[in-house]
């Protein structure tokens, strides 16, 4: 079972601490950005592929960010770690960046997210088995990042006869096929591309082995896909700017001090306080809130490190 919350609901919050509590048995947690653009977020992987497979046993909660002024002063998953790991920063932190995995309720571990669909799929079906028997561990030789063996080169083709060939097909020269036989030989085309024969383009795509009907195998999903949730900090940077100086704050600052200042920073921007105004401050209040937001991930990130 899936379910999708967005961060412009201004109950989302609410709504995700009511999943995280009434859920029984595995349920999983993460953000991931969402716009009018991109498929609905439980149609995506690896959330469709784990629906499919493992659908009887864990519940998706997907709790997406459209990027609007609306919601972009909200964090759900900020808050729902503090309610986790009130002891521990590190955790709590680890919840807004990753998959958080949890069982009745309790937090069980948080899978890393490694930005293509397919890596995630695997850490989080190895994730997934060693919480429950009802979900097979994943093929060791297919973890990401393990070279596989090359294949081994294919002997020649050997010649349908052997025999010499007569005088007479001697004197009459090789029969005109086109100037395939040449091309088979190793001729290749300008650019240096090997020529096909069409009927054997054709019979080595309709060779392709697959695992459904469907004509793609889901455990393949996507190597790269414009859609997955990169893991955070891997995001375009903006243009450079001091973000300390962005926020406004002191660089001898402690955490919980550049926390509070930046809340108060941004609450100035919330669309409820500049929805009077013309609409091209309502666009400029939405870049500032943008600023803001990227300037503190990477203010938050160096204070993190620094503990």
């Amino acid at each position: 079972m899936q379910f999708v919350l967005f961060f412009s609901d201004k109950q989302v919050r609410e709504q995700l601490f009511a999943h995280v509590d009434g859920t029984r048995g595995l349920l999983l947690v993460t953000g991931v950005r969402h716009g009018p653009a991109m498929r609905s977020p439980e149609a995506r992987e690896p959330f469709a592929t784990l629906e499919f497979l493992h659908g009887r046993v864990l519940t998706q909660v997907l709790v997406a960010d459209e990027g609007t002024a609306d919601g972009m002063w909200r964090d759900p998953l900020g808050d729902l770690g503090d309610r986790l790991y009130p002891e521990s920063r590190d955790d709590a932190y680890a919840v807004t960046s990753g998959y958080l995995l949890l069982e009745d309720g309790r937090p069980r571990t948080v899978v890393r997210k490694h930005g293509l669909p397919a890596n995630d799929l695997w850490f989080l079906e190895d994730a997934l088995s060693q919480l429950t028997s009802r979900v097979p561990p994943p093929d060791p030789a297919r973890k990401p990042g393990t070279k596989r063996p090359e294949r081994a080169p294919r002997s020649p083709r050997r010649p349908a006869s052997t025999g010499a060939p007569s005088d007479s097909d001697a004197s009459r020269g090789p029969p005109d096929d086109g100037g395939w036989s040449q091309r088979a030989r190793g001729a290749r085309a300008p650019g240096g591309s090997r020529r096909v024969r069409p009927e054997q383009a054709s019979a080595s795509e309709s060779s392709k082995p697959w695992d459904d009907a469907s004509g793609h195998d889901p455990r393949e999903a996507h190597a790269e896909d414009s859609e997955a949730t990169p893991p955070r900090g891997t995001r375009a940077p903006l243009p450079r700017k001091d973000a300390w100086a962005v926020l406004g704050l002191a660089r001898d600052m402690t955490l919980d001090e550049a926390r509070k200042a930046f809340r108060a920073l941004i609450a100035g921007y919330h669309p409820d306080k500049v929805s009077h105004l013309a609409p091209e401050f309502q666009e400029l209040a939405e870049r500032r809130t943008r600023e803001i937001l990227a300037a503190w991930e990477e203010v938050e990130d160096e204070l993190k490190s620094g503990l």
